[in-house]
């Protein structure tokens, strides 16, 4: 070994040395840094795990996220709809009431209108029976009394031929109208009401209408029948047999 350049004694004390480093190293740094980088693979292991919890949370949270933002906005959807639900039904009662007052105005409307027109007519009634009275008074002087001409006036606006009336006698009717030219007092309805008893079978009341075109005598309606007994079908009648 010598003839080699090899000192026997150095190449023991350096296996020895060697062995010694390798025996220190097995027992006291070996064993920490093994230690030590398991440690380090299990922190690297838990990191990895921790990230990918992590995503996974993110993930939930995301998809938790997109579900509440999904029901929020069917929840707008459906306040949105209900609300114009609930604003069309308030337009449409609105609309309804609105109606229904304007309805109830103009009924009201005419109804007061139809009362002025009938208490006009009747002032107009008792007008024309002062001007009848008074151009009677002066064509035969006094010779008939007062009564006889009311009475005369109240027949022009009030009787119905009786030819007229016997086309009545038999008649059924649910519904009888009674058309004058003025408006009657409450006595001559009263006397018209028995009348028609008399010839008609009544199923229910007589309705009186004011007609002021007529000029006078009355028109009646039972159903479908109009038994005209107005004094301008009595001219009229009249014109035609002249012009004949």
């Amino acid at each position: 070994m010598e003839a080699l350049g090899i000192n026997p004694i150095y190449l023991i004390a350096q296996i020895l040395n060697f062995l010694l480093i390798w025996f220190l190293l097995s027992r006291l740094v070996f064993p920490r840094v093994l230690r030590a980088l398991e440690e380090r693979r299990a922190l690297i292991e838990k990191g990895l795990e921790d990230a990918k919890a992590a995503e996974q949370l993110r993930a939930s949270m995301q998809a938790e996220r997109q579900r509440i933002l999904e029901e929020a906005l069917a929840e707008r959807q459906r306040i949105v709809a209900e609300a114009v639900r609930q604003a069309e039904q308030q337009r449409a009662q609105i609309l309804s009431e609105a109606r229904t007052e304007a309805q109830r105005i103009l009924e009201v409307a005419r109804e007061e209108a139809e009362r002025e027109r009938e208490r006009i007519l009747g002032e107009l009634r008792t007008q024309i029976a002062a001007l009848a009275l008074a151009a009677a008074h002066r064509v035969v002087s006094d010779a008939l009394d007062e009564s006889r001409h009311r009475r005369l006036i109240q027949e022009f606006f009030t009787v119905v031929p009786s030819k007229v009336l016997e086309e009545l006698r038999g008649l059924k009717g649910d519904r009888v109208e009674v058309i004058s030219a003025i408006p009657l007092q409450e006595e001559e309805k009263q006397n018209l009401r028995k009348e028609l008893s008399d010839r008609l079978e009544l199923a229910g009341d007589v309705i009186f209408r004011v007609d002021p075109t007529i000029l006078g005598g009355l028109v009646i309606r039972v159903g479908d029948r109009i038994v005209d007994g107005s004094v301008r079908t009595r001219m009229e009648g009249l014109r035609a047999t002249l012009m004949g």
